[in-house]
């Protein structure tokens, strides 16, 4: 226990100065097996490679290259302009199109930092012209944004999927109605608040023929979505077939249908989504050294048999997870808090009556809340750094959003339903 603690110090402190997660668990893992016993070397490469091995990843790359074909072709704008000559003549009405049109994005992103960088600069720009607060519309534009890892095709539950064994179909599903819910939650306080804040409403006179082209192209862009989910659900193929689909359909919007992407952006596009998982694969392969070392050291066996010390009701370990979680998704990135703490925690909840789907999405909803949380939030600093605001005023006017979250996150814990009920109407559950 000893190396251990030695090996926990040596993470947090190459954490703290700087270095990637994904260095920081491969080096604590290569110095915990020298110290410990140096034949165990010999492990590391098969972690690395068994870490990866996995063909549930394959849909990823796929899913991150069609959301950033469609960014590129501007698909991302035909989508704004779509569900804002719905909404955006009511009051508040371009802060209704900022949460539905990211929660619909998600369903082609799967990704809240893809989000952002597609949609953060359209919707932030947008919403300052109309006159609304500009450190308003940033948390806006953050909060909204996590939607994208819940709603399918979620790269997370795709992770999840495969490090815990269960039915990517499923994680799909059940990420679907938390996702809405935060979506819903989001409207319901605009509501509130705006004549209070004295919210515009978008006026835009439009000719009938601009209205038809942008119809049109709305419902080209939600062709994605629907083969993504449709062909998935209804079993036509797998979500790895349907990354591929996505793909396929998105490289004709943009070279055939609106003609504005080039052989150019799809070997940038290939460029930058290589590197994309070259990082994602890293930290996952690192990662799996580091849970092969906590499972040396019977860390799990510890945490559970303090865990259950505690109590065995499955209402308080549930509360004492998701305050952990919370911390976690603070500081931690979340594909690494998914592969390092997932096979160690649900087990223990397995234990006490919590059913897998149900512990996947409350794991899930919880981490996502972490992008937006400070210190670390990683997708609170990209919108900052989008729309050049300042982090301590976009933190102030997103602190009601982190509230209502929270509240989602509590049904989400403690009513199963949300979770397993579209599952279980699917068949993916019994």
């Amino acid at each position: 226990m000893t190396q251990f603690i030695i090996a926990m110090i040596i993470l947090i402190g190459t954490i703290c100065i700087g270095i990637p997660i994904s260095y920081s668990m491969g080096i604590t893992g290569l110095l915990y097996i020298l110290i410990t016993n140096p034949s165990y070397i010999v492990i590391v490469p098969n972690r690395l490679f068994a870490g990866i091995d996995q063909f549930q990843l394959l849909s990823i790359p796929f899913f991150l290259m069609a959301a950033d074909i469609m960014v590129h072709s501007d698909i991302s704008g035909k989508l704004f302009q779509f569900v804002k000559l719905f909404v955006g003549r009511f009051r508040g009405g371009l802060a209704f199109v900022n949460v539905v049109v990211s929660t619909i994005f998600g369903s082609i992103s799967g990704t809240a930092l893809g989000d952002v960088a597609a949609l953060g600069k359209i919707e932030m720009n947008e919403m300052d012209k109309e006159g609304y607060d500009e450190n308003f519309s940033c948390a806006l534009t953050a909060a909204s944004s996590m939607q994208s890892p819940l709603v399918p095709p979620s790269n997370i539950a795709v992770l999840y999927a495969s490090v815990m064994g269960l039915s990517v179909g499923a994680m799909f599903l059940s990420g679907l109605l938390p996702g809405i819910l935060l979506g819903m939650s989001q409207i319901m306080y605009i509501l509130l608040i705006r004549k209070r804040r004295n919210f515009p409403a978008s006026f835009r006179t439009l000719t009938v023929k601009q209205a038809v082209r942008i119809i049109i192209d709305g419902i080209i862009t939600m062709g994605m979505p629907i083969i993504i989910i449709g062909g998935t659900l209804g079993g036509f193929f797998t979500p790895t077939e349907a990354a591929n689909i996505a793909c396929v359909y998105s490289l004709i919007l943009g070279f055939a249908v609106y003609r504005n992407y080039h052989i150019k952006d799809f070997f940038v596009s290939m460029q930058g989504i290589a590197r994309q998982m070259a990082n994602i694969f890293m930290i996952i392969s690192f990662a799996s050294v580091f849970a092969w070392v906590m499972g040396m050291e019977k860390i799990p066996d510890a945490i559970a048999a303090f865990m259950l010390s505690v109590s065995d009701s499955k209402y308080v370990l549930l509360m004492l997870v998701n305050v952990f979680l919370l911390i976690v998704g603070m500081w931690m990135d979340t594909g690494a808090a998914i592969i390092l703490f997932a096979p160690i925690i649900a087990p223990i909840l397995y234990q006490v009556g919590v059913q897998p789907i149900h512990f996947a999405t409350l794991m899930l909803v919880n981490l996502t809340l972490g992008l937006i949380t400070p210190p670390v939030g990683v997708v609170l600093y990209s919108a900052c750094s989008v729309g050049n605001r300042k982090f301590e005023a976009v933190v102030r006017e997103l602190v009601p959003f982190i509230i209502i979250s929270f509240v989602v996150l509590m049904l989400v814990t403690y009513i199963p339903a949300v979770s397993t009920t579209l599952p279980s109407i699917f068949g993916f559950l019994d």
